[in-house]
C-alpha cells in the first residue's frame, strides 16, 4: 500500500507538471528496462517521437546488473529490496502461470503452489492425464518469479528440477512446445500460443532512479504517465487511475 499512495502522487505530480514548460530536453537518454517488464518498451517508442533532439539508448538488462547513478532510469515490476530516491508508478502487471494450450486444468492458488513448489510432480495429481509435470522459470532475478515466490510459496524457492531459462521468451516458447509444460510469467508476455492462469500476485510497473529525472527524462516519464503512455500501456498492462 506504502508504494501504491506514493506512486499515485508522483503521477499526479507529473501529470500537472506536464501542463507546464518542460525542462529542456538533452540530447541523450539512457533506459534501462528489464527482461520481464520488456513490453514496456512499446510505449517507451510511443513516447519517444514527442521528445525533440533526442538520442536514446534503451537496453534490457536485469536490475540486480543496473548502477540507477549511471542511467537516467530503470523500468521494473515490483520494488527493489532498497529503494533509490526516486520511484514513479506507470502501471500495474500480474504475474501467472503458462500452460500449453491444449490443457484445460483449472487450477487453484494452492494447486499452483503445490506445482512450482514440487509436492506435486505429476499432472494426474492436479486432476489430469498422469505424465510428470515440466517447470520452466526464469533466473532468480526475474521479478515475476521473485513476486511468485513471495505470494504463493511462502518466500521458499521454486523446485529445483524446474528448467531454468534465461528470459521470459524463453519460458514462453517452452511451455508453447510442450504439453506437460507450465511456467511462470509476467501476464504482458502471455499471447495466444499458451493458455493463462492468473496467480493473483499483482506488481506495480516502477520508474526508479537514482534522483529526481530531469531534461528527456522528466519528457519521457511525463509522457509515460500522460494520455499516449497510459493509451500504449494499456494494450498490455493495466494502466493507473485518472
Amino acid at each position: 500500500m506504502k508504494t501504491m499512495r506514493v506512486g499515485m502522487l508522483l503521477v499526479l505530480g507529473f501529470l500537472a507538471s506536464a501542463c507546464n514548460p518542460a525542462v529542456e530536453a538533452g540530447p541523450g537518454l539512457y533506459v534501462v528496462i528489464s527482461p520481464a517488464a520488456q513490453p514496456v518498451s512499446a510505449a517507451v517508442a510511443a513516447c519517444m517521437p514527442n521528445i525533440e533532439n533526442l538520442s536514446p539508448i534503451v537496453e534490457i538488462r536485469y536490475p540486480e546488473f543496473v548502477d540507477l547513478a549511471e542511467v537516467d532510469f530503470l523500468l521494473q515490476l515490483g520494488e527493489l529490496s532498497e529503494m533509490p530516491q526516486f520511484a514513479a508508478q506507470i502501471g500495474w502487471e500480474k504475474v501467472v502461470v503458462i500452460l500449453h494450450a491444449d490443457n484445460e486444468l483449472d487450477l487453484s492458488r494452492a494447486q499452483l503452489a503445490d506445482l512450482f513448489s514440487g509436492r506435486a510432480e505429476d499432472w494426474a495429481e492436479m486432476g489430469g492425464e498422469a505424465g510428470a509435470v515440466n517447470l520452466w522459470v526464469g533466473p532468480e532475478s526475474d521479478e515475476a518469479r521473485q513476486a511468485f515466490e513471495a505470494g504463493l510459496l511462502g518466500g521458499s524457492p521454486v523446485a529445483g528440477s524446474a528448467n531454468l531459462a534465461t528470459n521470459p521468451e524463453d519460458v514462453l516458447a517452452g511451455v508453447a512446445g510442450d504439453p506437460a509444460a507450465a511456467g511462470l510469467l509476467a501476464a504482458a508476455w502471455a499471447d495466444s500460443s499458451v493458455r493463462v492462469i492468473e496467480s493473483g500476485v499483482e506488481l506495480p510497473v516502477l520508474a526508479l532512479a537514482a534522483g529526481e529525472p530531469s531534461g528527456a527524462a522528466y519528457e519521457l516519464l511525463a509522457c509515460l504517465q500522460g494520455e499516449v503512455g497510459q493509451a500504449a500501456l494499456a494494450e498490455l498492462y493495466a494502466p493507473l487511475e485518472p
